[in-house]
Formats: structure tokens, C-alpha cells, sequence
């Protein structure tokens, strides 16, 4: 998979196995600035590789060592901690396709992730913490290497032709550690990163919106690039970079080097992995950390009610949990309080699901409550 990549391995112990704590006696420093260390996830699974992004966060010494860890995923969609997955991506599809959707850990925007595409975690202490450097990183190795002139826009997006975005990037600080990640471009399938991210623009939310930006690929510009590579030469980069501050003081320049390293994380290699990979997938964590929002639909209604028209029904969601029902439209009394009471008291408490108009509508139709399959437990 990383064939040119393999004769840059700094092989600790075996490649097939290295227990987290070889990986922090290996690389212990004893010099005083920070030393760096490339490494590569052999996974593809989203699930794993969002949670070794934490557990290193959560357990590395950056301090003493900074870490680019470099990774791929097959097709996914990772939103941002503080976002709404029903306005940000196309739910029915994914779920037909058998994409997942996962909530990361920092903010920012939703992004499209398969295996063209590229991901590049920068860890250091909070104190190194500096993303247009890291960004640097990458925008000299597209230069040096394929002669792709790349730069940096207000967003810290990386832009080629002043517009055209090949890269998002987001971040995540602590008291003592920070990491900034972000996505490169590199062959991913422009069709599918459309239809995947076509989410529910009517909803109204207090949630962290993505901004739609047009894109391209590294390909497109270098026909020649494969992620393989992009990899080495960014990796390379990583290891040997020099900022302008550091050429002018000699004794910054002497940075200890570990080389690349491949990684697998698993609970062997990583324990306490499982745990963090569970409550990435939890309903917990994905839906219930959806900040408040509102939803209006149109609902049929009987024509015992009336002449058999819609109306627009409006629900309030919280956390996951559906926490009112209001009737939008001008109703009789009655049927007012019918929807909002009789109907709404079956389903307020409930996890919310987008169908969830659908039993709204089958109880107005049928005028009998249905089963309530949207248990909050």
C-alpha cells in the first residue's frame, strides 16, 4: 500500500505489533526542543482511526515530541463536534449505502473522506500550537514536489487559484495538548462528496453550519500524484521543515527525528482504544450531542378534521429528544390541541428520528395512536 513509504519505517520492536507504552519509551527526548515523528495508521476504518486521534491527545507527552499522524479512511462522513447531522449530510443515502456518519471531537465543518483523500493530524503541546505552520508544511511539499502552487486563505483553508479548496482543516486544544487536522484532496470522488453532503437545509439550528466551498483535486493540477505519495513528501516535510525563525537561530535547527512509523490501532497496541471507538458510535454521542434545532413539515391530515389538506406541524429537539410539538398552521382548537397534546404527550421524550412526521401523520390519519417506536431508552 505504502511501498516507497516502507524504506522510510523506523520498525520499533516489529511492525506487526508495538504496545503504546514501546511507542513512548521509543521515542523518549532528551534534547530541548520538541523532536518529531511521523506516523501511519494501517487501518481504514473511520471509528479507529478518530479514536487513536484522541488517545494519543488524551495520553501523549507533546512536549517533548511532536507527532504527525497520517491516515485514510474508506468512504465516510466526519461532522464537526458541535454540528447537526441532518442539516449536514444526506442521511437516507449514506444509510443505503452503507456509509457511516461519525461526530469527531473538534469543531469546524462536515467533510467526504475515502480512500483518495488524504488526512494529516499535527500534535504538539498547546504552548507549539500553530496551525498556519502546519498548514506551511503541507503548502511546501505541494510546491517542492509537484509544483503546485498552494495557499493559505482567511479560513485556513488551503486553496489553489485563489479559490479552489483542497483542503479543510479544524482543531481541537486542552489544557496541555492540541491537535489540528484537516483533509487533503487528493482523487476523492467529487460525485459522491455531493450527494453525501446534500443534508436538510430546512431545519432551523443552533448548530455549527459547514460553508459550501468549490473544490478540486490535487490531481487535477498533478496528474502524476497519488496519495501514496502526497504522503511521503508530506511526512519528509514534517520531518525536516525549518521555519524562518528557526534558520535564523542555529540551535533551533538541531530537531531529533524519528522517521515514519506504522501504527495499528487496536487495543493491543492502544488500551482503552475499544471504550473510545464505542462512544464514537453510541447514539449518545453522535445524536444526543445535536445542539437545539427545529423542524417544520407538512402532515396530512384526516378529512374527518377537514376537507383532507396539510398542515404544518413544527417540532423542537434537544440533545436528541424530541421536547414539544406545535402546530404551525391556523386550526381549529380542537384539532390544535389533539396534535399538540394527545399526540405530542405520546411522542415528547422520544428520540427524535426524521420519520417522526410520518407517525405524526399516520396518527392524524388513522386517528389512534400507533405504537411509539421512537423509545428514548
Amino acid at each position: 500500500m505504502f511501498s516507497k513509504v516502507r524504506n522510510l519505517i523506523t520498525v520499533k520492536n516489529g511492525v506487526s505489533r508495538i504496545s503504546s507504552s514501546q511507542l513512548s519509551t521509543s521515542f523518549s527526548n532528551t534534547t530541548k526542543e520538541p523532536g518529531r515523528v511521523v506516523f501511519i495508521s494501517q487501518a481504514s476504518d473511520v471509528y479507529s482511526n478518530l479514536a487513536l486521534e484522541d488517545w494519543l491527545y488524551r495520553n501523549w507527552d507533546f512536549s517533548k515530541r511532536h507527532v504527525l499522524f497520517l491516515w485514510r479512511n474508506s468512504p465516510c462522513v466526519v461532522i464537526g463536534r458541535h454540528q447537526n447531522p441532518f442539516c449536514e449530510a444526506n442521511i437516507p443515502y449514506l444509510e443505503s449505502a452503507g456509509v457511516p456518519i461519525v461526530r469527531r471531537n473538534s469543531g469546524g465543518g462536515t467533510v467526504y473522506h475515502d480512500d483518495g483523500n488524504l488526512n494529516c493530524t499535527f500534535f504538539t503541546s498547546k504552548q507549539s500550537y500553530n496551525r498556519r505552520h502546519n498548514l506551511s508544511v503541507i503548502c511546501d511539499a505541494l510546491r517542492k514536489d509537484f509544483n503546485i502552487l498552494a495557499d493559505i486563505n482567511e479560513k485556513d483553508d488551503i486553496v489553489v487559484n485563489s479559490s479552489l479548496k483542497i483542503s479543510g482543516t479544524a482543531a481541537k486544544l486542552g489544557g496541555n495538548s492540541a491537535y489540528h487536522h484537516c483533509t487533503l484532496l487528493v482523487a476523492s470522488d467529487k460525485m459522491q462528496l455531493k450527494l453525501a453532503l446534500k443534508g436538510d437545509r430546512t431545519l432551523k439550528s443552533n448548530a455549527t453550519k459547514s460553508v459550501p466551498s468549490s473544490t478540486a483535486n490535487l490531481q487535477d493540477f498533478a496528474p502524476d500524484m497519488t496519495v501514496e505519495k502526497l504522503l511521503e513528501s508530506v511526512g519528509r516535510n514534517f520531518l525536516n521543515y525549518k521555519t524562518t525563525e528557526e534558520d535564523d537561530h542555529e540551535s533551533k535547527t538541531d530537531v531529533r527525528s524519528d522517521g515514519f512509523t506504522l501504527i495499528n490501532p487496536t487495543e493491543d497496541w492502544f488500551p482503552g482504544l475499544d471504550e473510545i471507538k464505542e462512544n464514537l458510535k453510541s447514539w449518545n454521542w453522535f445524536v444526543g450531542m445535536t445542539p437545539l434545532f427545529k423542524q417544520k413539515r407538512p402532515v396530512t391530515i384526516d378529512q374527518s378534521f377537514s376537507e383532507g389538506s396539510a398542515i404544518l406541524v413544527s417540532i423542537e429537539v434537544f440533545h436528541g429528544i424530541i421536547k414539544g410539538v406545535t402546530v404551525e398552521s391556523s386550526v381549529s382548537q380542537a384539532l390544535k390541541e389533539y396534535i399538540e397534546k394527545q399526540i405530542g404527550n405520546t411522542i415528547v421524550g422520544s428520540r427524535y428520528a426524521p420519520e417522526i412526521f410520518l407517525d405524526i401523520e399516520s396518527r392524524l390519519i388513522e386517528r389512534e395512536p400507533k405504537p411509539q417506536y421512537y423509545s428514548a431508552h
